[in-house]
């Protein structure tokens, strides 16, 4: 009896369409999760927009720009700045509301950023001029702040600024000396007056190499000799 011939056995050419259908498969799944993911984001980013402007709707206002005229606030905030203290909120409200009236001067500002909040006061109310002596009526400024700043668990720099007319006295033989003086003297008030956590605080003089206008003019000048009082972030701090 004949034997019967066996079937070639046809190699299969289109195999490669399942391994083909499983990757796009898998890219469609990858890509779906990635935009359920970014959705997701989006909404938290925005309800915290939201939420942040609602907070500082009545205490950020944004600066005219001018020498003892309009508001003195400057807003320069991110919305992801906030999520670690209260330093941007309620101490940044009380803060704005206890110098309400210094602000209105021009002589008193504060400025709003992701890495730090910055009081800048004018040398006019802190110091008798070219000296580290407190004005009698500068003292309560301080004090009001350092109320405020006390129980913050944020490191406080205080920064001395000068403008660029040299000193040359027997006490301040420089600008450094006297912007140091005049950091270290404020450094010292917070520490014996409120107690102020010594640990959180340092004080550094910049004399006049670290201007914020022109040294051209009277009021230039004036907007230099200067003292930052700045409370740190900590977790979006990056030095200087």
């Amino acid at each position: 009896m004949a034997k019967k011939k066996k079937h070639e056995e046809h190699e299969n050419h289109e195999r490669w369409l399942v391994s083909y259908a499983d990757f796009i498969t898998l890219l469609f799944a990858f890509f779906t999760s990635m935009y359920a993911i970014s959705t997701a984001n989006e909404g938290k980013f925005r309800a915290m927009s939201q939420s942040l402007h609602t907070a500082f709707s009545e205490s950020i206002f944004t600066t005219s720009g001018q020498q003892g005229g309009g508001s003195s606030f400057i807003r320069d905030m991110k919305p992801t700045m906030l999520s670690e203290s209260d330093i941007y909120t309620n101490k940044f409200r009380k803060l704005s509301d206890a110098l309400k009236e210094i602000q209105k001067e021009g002589r008193l500002t504060l400025l709003l950023e992701e890495q730090k909040l910055t009081i800048r006061i004018s040398e006019g109310i802190l110091f008798e001029p070219s000296s580290d002596e407190f004005i009698k009526d500068g003292l309560p400024v301080l004090d009001e702040i350092a109320k405020i700043l006390k129980d913050m668990p944020n490191s406080v720099k205080i920064e001395g600024h000068t403008d660029n007319i040299p000193t040359n006295t027997e006490r301040f033989p420089s600008n450094w000396d006297l912007s140091s003086a005049r950091a270290v003297k404020i450094l010292k008030h917070f520490i014996s007056a409120h107690r102020y956590d010594p640990v959180k605080l340092s004080a550094t003089g910049y004399g006049e190499y670290r201007p914020i206008t022109s040294n051209d003019t009277p009021e230039g000048r004036a907007r230099n000799r200067r003292v930052d009082i700045l409370v740190i972030n900590e977790n979006n701090y990056k030095g200087e």
